[in-house]
């Protein structure tokens, strides 16, 4: 693999990694630690495989903005006691419309070492079409905003141990009697 264009680590007790690792394995805590985020899209829950695709949307200014991503390897290990997963950006979206063209490919690679001495590291690999050579600052700040953001956020909020996901559930008033209705009964 070639040098990364940028790499960030944050020291964390073993514990508190091996929570940073479960969470980042597990696409439904992403909406409780990634702002990101704050919702998910993916044709599977629960924990992430290679080749999956999710989607990560937030609002922006009263704007829907979708984060486009491919799950490319997953690695992990007991000795020593690591996960590592390594993403691919595929594009972003503002209302549906492709923004962020300036930056081609960007490709994250996030490594939690589960023990003493250990952490999260985030390296990041990045092309900027030739377009766009004179934008250099601004794409290059793009793409470490990415990986710093993410490393932020599972530093801080991605150590804490989160409960799984409910379902769906909304309430149908009919008279003076009202009936929840969840996915099992739709």
């Amino acid at each position: 693999m070639d040098t990364p264009q940028g790499v960030w680590r944050h020291a964390l007790e073993p514990l508190q990694s091996i929570q940073a690792g479960e969470n980042l394995l597990n696409l439904d805590t992403w909406p409780s630690w990634n702002s990101s985020a704050q919702r998910v899209l993916s044709s599977t829950t629960g924990l992430l495989l290679e080749g999956q695709r999710f989607d990560l949307h937030r609002i922006e200014r009263q704007r829907l903005i979708e984060e486009l991503w491919l799950v490319k390897i997953i690695r992990t290990g007991k000795n020593p006691d690591f996960r590592e997963i390594e993403f691919e950006w595929l594009g972003q979206q503002r209302e549906g419309k492709t923004v962020g063209t300036a930056l081609n490919s960007l490709r994250m690679s996030i490594t939690v070492l589960c023990e003493e001495e250990g952490g999260v590291e985030i390296a990041a690999w990045w092309n900027i079409p030739w377009w766009a050579r004179l934008f250099r600052g601004r794409v290059n700040a793009q793409a470490k905003s990415f990986a710093t953001q993410w490393l932020n956020d599972l530093v801080t909020k991605g150590v804490s141990p989160y409960g799984e996901s409910q379902p769906f559930s909304f309430t149908i008033l009919e008279g003076e009697d009202s009936k929840t209705v969840g996915d099992d009964d739709v």
